[in-house]
């Protein structure tokens, strides 16, 4: 391959994770029109490779052309939600089976590191007085959420459903929004969660994996309709917080921590 074509594919990729990283941050939200000049001009590049971006989160689902508008953020609707969870529970479960067949030693201690720096911000979240998780804490919480269940995925040892689980994790945070806010119940209950399915890979007990890797989901799911119709119904959703910007980061910074990806 030419230096020419490589530098087309690194620029589209350039323009690929700024407009995707502003898009999961919230500093482009559902309905909002996306502007390839503005990117464009933002990025430092010319349009094309930022066209071609957009074209590929339009065959993702994260943005839509709209006739005589443009292209803009993509809104969610309930189906989209009941289809990621549900995708989630099937692949993901199975793959937490997986991964108590098949982790590696070095596998569940990189779990055993995340599960304990979890522990670690709630302790320091308590500690804070404050009602719910804000800023770097929440960084670092949702990193390490996150960073568990990829952590997992990569343990199972299955590609595919990696890349097809990395893609739905994200686009569930985007169409789960607005989100409750990350208090003192809800860290206790996320870390459980993540707790149970650990014990499982340590025992080697691939159903226990799975069931409680199921249960966590659907517990996400319920949360994440719950909430989605309230929204539409106009309920106040007093405490609902947006991803905060920084979140990708957060989780590189998390991965090299912990000596490699989580």
């Amino acid at each position: 391959m030419s230096r020419g074509p490589m530098k087309e594919k690194s620029l589209r990729n350039r323009a690929y994770e700024h407009i995707h990283r502003k898009i999961l941050a919230g500093d482009l939200e559902p309905g909002q029109q996306v502007s390839e000049a503005s990117l464009a001009s933002e990025i430092g590049i010319s349009r094309t490779p930022v066209r071609e971006a957009i074209n590929q989160l339009r065959s993702e689902g994260l943005v839509l052309q709209v006739p005589r508008y443009g292209t803009v953020v993509r809104r969610p609707e309930r189906q989209d939600i009941e289809e990621l969870y549900e995708l989630r529970e099937g692949l993901e479960s199975y793959a937490a089976g997986l991964a108590a067949r098949r982790a590696a030693p070095k596998d569940i201690e990189a779990l055993e590191r995340i599960l304990e720096e979890m522990r670690q911000i709630a302790a320091e979240f308590r500690r804070s007085g404050r009602p719910a998780l804000e800023g770097a804490l929440l960084r670092r919480f949702l990193a390490a959420d996150m960073g568990f269940h990829l952590a997992l995925l990569r343990a199972a040892g299955n590609r595919r459903i990696l890349k097809v689980l990395s893609e739905s994790h994200t686009l569930s945070r985007i169409f789960g929004m607005p989100r409750a806010e990350h208090d003192e119940p809800r860290l206790r209950k996320t870390e459980q969660f993540h707790a149970h399915v650990l014990a499982a890979a340590r025992k080697r007990d691939p159903e226990g994996a799975r069931r409680a890797m199921a249960d966590h989901i659907r517990s996400g799911r319920d949360e994440a309709l719950e909430r989605f119709d309230r929204a539409r119904a106009g309920t106040s959703l007093s405490g609902a917080e947006d991803l905060p910007e920084g979140l990708v980061e957060e989780l590189h910074h998390l991965e090299s921590r912990l000596g490699g990806k989580a």
